[in-house]
């Protein structure tokens, strides 16, 4: 009698392509989504040099790219991988050409890359790390500042007992700081100074929003961080985590201050592009341990492609929404914050939006995702004020589609912004071209969401709370709004009824408001 197997184990590669090399990691995930890691291979492509130079990719290193990925795909079809997870990062986002350079990589590979955003990269290293250190004790720290510096932006999180409150990008990276600089044309006592006083500059702009000076913890990932422990410590090369004092990496710092990029190859033995990195990478490291109050590092080996490993293996119900939802509206109540908006009522508004949702799910049948972009342009709706009190909805849709949030992508906050940008005056027009932008699904579904926002918002007209919960009845063919309310909810009910034109418009319904408890 034939014995009976499990499922087979699934094949998957994973591509990280940054501004320096790109990246390739072939996992096998069991029947149980855990994922084992079976082959890495790793190929310098100097994207970066090119787009933080001038702007485009060359054409020598597209074919350099293709090159890359053409082997890297017969190593993945050596395996029999069935599935790719692809994404490219600043020096692909930002360079003229990237659609052109990623049509051409799909046409010869069959490849298809997402070019993920600021807070997309946020959320695949904070994912990656929370696995490697969830439970270490930096990682649960009342203040921990989480640091990567890759060859195009800096990305730094703050984690308040391991949960993001706050998070940004920076474009602060080793690559984009060395030709940004055209170090080359410099000796090296003038590149150290030149680059000293640009990550110097950034970091004023990082104390505006990050409270450095409170930060008791640090991790610290990227490869040019792993190095300097391994040099700094007695642990195995391959140890995953390394905690050094902060005295030590600041004396390593101030070594290696001292050497060009030959000497550090040869002091190092390190290839070319590693050397070209270290130091501008480190002098960052340096700068923000300098400003926190941290007494150790603690770093790791997690990266953003073990991020998109557990993204690609894990449950997606356990690792978006209910995962990420608290994450998720911390950075929308920091970005609120910076454009100084009024919290309590944009929480609210969330609260009401929230009730109301909930009560409408046999009608609209969204789920959990769309519930949450409901509540973070909630809370949002109104930062366009910061511009100007006229017009504000039109602010808020530039502002929010130009910001990024924590855990949203770059389509989700389109969505964000547009919902936001209907919570008063106009109704979605075709003539709206943010709204037009958008495909037919997508529509609909800011058509739902922006008539519960335009209720939800009335609701708090005067800014006061008086509205504590609303009910939802339903009576033959029309629906009543019942409003618990602490003091006269006069206000709120004339102007609810007012914006409840696209309701009616979406829902085919047109909705009374009253008090809880009066009889008709």
């Amino acid at each position: 009698m034939m014995e009976t197997t499990g499922p087979a184990a699934e094949l998957v590669g994973v591509l990280d392509m940054g501004a320096s090399a790109i990246r390739l990691v072939v996992v096998e995930i069991d029947s149980k989504r855990t994922a084992r890691v079976i082959e890495e291979a790793s190929r310098g492509v100097l994207l970066g040099r090119d787009t933080f130079s001038g702007g485009a990719i060359r054409s020598q290193t597209v074919d350099a790219a293709l090159d890359a990925l053409e082997g890297f795909g017969r190593i993945m079809a050596g395996y029999g991988v069935g599935d790719v997870r692809a994404v490219a990062t600043s020096a692909v986002r930002e360079a003229r050409n990237a659609d052109m350079f990623l049509d051409r990589i799909h046409g010869r590979t069959g490849i298809r890359f997402e070019m993920i955003n600021e807070a997309e990269e946020s959320r695949l290293v904070y994912l990656a790390v929370r696995h490697a250190l969830g439970r270490h004790a930096a990682f649960r720290g009342a203040r921990t500042l989480l640091i990567e510096v890759g060859g195009g932006s800096t990305s730094l999180t703050v984690l308040r007992k391991g949960q993001p409150i706050r998070s940004g990008v920076y474009a602060i990276g080793s690559v984009r700081l060395r030709q940004q600089l055209d170090l080359r044309r410099h000796g090296h006592e003038l590149q150290v100074a030149l680059l000293k006083r640009s990550i110097a500059n950034m970091v004023e702009e990082i104390r505006l929003e990050m409270p450095l000076d409170r930060i008791t913890q640090m991790i610290a990932i990227g490869g040019d961080v792993r190095f300097a422990a391994s040099q700094i410590t007695d642990a195995e090369s391959d140890a995953p985590v390394r905690e050094i004092s902060r005295d030590r990496l600041l004396e390593f710092c101030d070594d290696i201050e001292r050497l060009d990029e030959e000497g550090l190859a040869d002091r190092f033995r390190l290839p070319a592009v590693e050397a070209e990195t270290l130091l501008p990478a480190l002098l960052v490291y340096r700068t923000l341990l300098a400003e926190t109050r941290s007494r150790t590092v603690v770093v790791s080996d997690a990266s953003l492609r073990g991020g998109v490993i557990l993204d690609v293996s894990e449950p997606k119900s356990r690792l978006s929404v209910e995962d990420f939802e608290h994450q998720v509206l911390a950075s929308a109540d920091s970005l609120g914050h910076r454009y100084r908006f009024d919290r309590d009522h944009g929480h609210h508004v969330v609260m009401l939006a929230t009730r109301l949702f909930d009560q409408l799910r046999d009608e609209h049948g969204l789920g959990d995702r769309e519930r949450l972009l409901l509540q973070v342009a909630a809370l949002l709706h109104d930062v366009g004020v910061y511009v100007s009190l006229r017009a504000h909805h039109k602010h808020s849709q530039y502002i929010l589609a130009s910001s990024q949030i924590f855990g949203l992508s770059n389509e989700e906050t389109a969505l964000v912004s547009n919902i936001a940008r209907y919570h008063r005056r106009g109704l979605p027009q075709n003539s709206h071209l943010p709204f037009i932008a958008l495909d037919r699904n997508d529509r609909l579904i800011v058509s739902k969401l922006a008539a519960i926002l335009r209720v939800a918002n009335a609701l708090d007209a005067e800014h006061a709370g008086k509205v504590r919960d609303v009910h939802l009845v339903r009576r033959g063919s029309n629906w009543i709004l019942e409003l618990e309310s602490a003091g006269d909810s006069t206000m709120e009910q004339l102007a609810a009824t007012a914006r409840s034109d696209l309701f009616a418009q979406t829902y085919g319904r047109q909705l009374v408001i009253r008090p809880a408890g009066v009889v008709s």
